[in-house]
């Protein structure tokens, strides 16, 4: 190996590394969906946890109380106590805790693992559209719930889109 001047080599190791070949514009949308589906896979594990651990009724009051500092008319969260709703939840967050792991995981190879992402985002967004119908059914719940129906409807969406882009970007 020749020394270009004194500050590079002119003939670097060879890195076997898919990732290191990818443009610019594709790198960052693979380490941006890689970061929002980690930050996703870590909300549910929280809140899963929270849900388990100290209850739905304590976890929703956390969460109003985080919301109540943006927007500072927000009503008290009510409804999520008693022991049929304590029960069911503390069994859903159980999944959504598994949820959180599987997200993490997938995260951790996103390209070897697109589809399953697919799958995961696709499932996030019906449970989106599920609070949309309950919404429309049964009428408007707590400001929180609102606030999470959009996220749970919008950000599967953006992350569809760009895995999708993605693949187009690799294919041309």
């Amino acid at each position: 190996m020749t020394v270009d001047g004194d500050l590079l080599p002119t003939h670097q190791a060879s890195i076997d590394c898919p990732i290191l070949s990818w443009p610019a514009g594709r790198l960052r949308r693979a380490m941006a969906m890689r970061i929002a589906f980690s930050m996703l896979g870590f909300a549910a594990l929280m809140i899963g946890g929270l849900i388990f651990v100290i209850g739905p009724v304590m976890t929703g009051e956390l969460f109003a109380a985080l919301l109540r500092l943006v927007v500072q008319d927000t009503p008290p969260l009510t409804g999520l106590d008693g022991p049929n709703v304590d029960s069911e939840l503390r069994f859903y967050a159980v999944l959504w805790m598994a949820y959180g792991g599987t997200a993490l995981w997938v995260a951790r190879a996103i390209t070897e693992r697109m589809r399953l992402l697919r799958l995961m985002l696709l499932i996030f967004w019906f449970g989106g559209v599920g609070r949309l119908v309950s919404y429309f059914a049964v009428g408007a719940p707590h400001p929180l719930f609102i606030l999470l129906m959009w996220i749970e409807i919008a950000l599967p969406l953006v992350l569809l889109g760009l895995s999708y882009r993605r693949d187009a970007a690799a294919s041309s």
